[in-house]
């Protein structure tokens, strides 16, 4: 009865969402091999930008800004070492 019940609070169903970029590549390039083909066969227009491109360029510039954050340390930390070099000859 209404006495004695608890409040129970409303349950949160979670639905995993799974995201397989192989799978994803896989299908992409399925879909512009049917559009070539029909392309061919049509003679109709085919957009040069394609889904993921974006995706893949973050990622080319990603690893090339990491190759340029580590040479600009390397030369940091050259240039230091050359400057402390020179204090301690300066001051001897």
């Amino acid at each position: 009865m209404g006495l004695f019940s608890l409040y129970k609070p409303k349950e949160y169903k979670y639905r995993y969402i799974y995201y397989d970029p192989k799978k994803e590549t896989r299908d992409a390039r399925e879909k512009e091999l049917q559009a070539q083909e029909q392309a061919k066969a049509d003679g109709t227009y085919r957009p040069t930008i394609r889904r993921g491109t974006f995706r893949e360029m973050a990622n080319k510039n990603k690893s090339n800004r990491t190759e340029q954050i580590r040479q600009a340390n390397v030369r940091l930390l050259i240039i230091m070492v050359l400057l402390v070099l020179l204090f301690y000859f300066l001051i001897r």
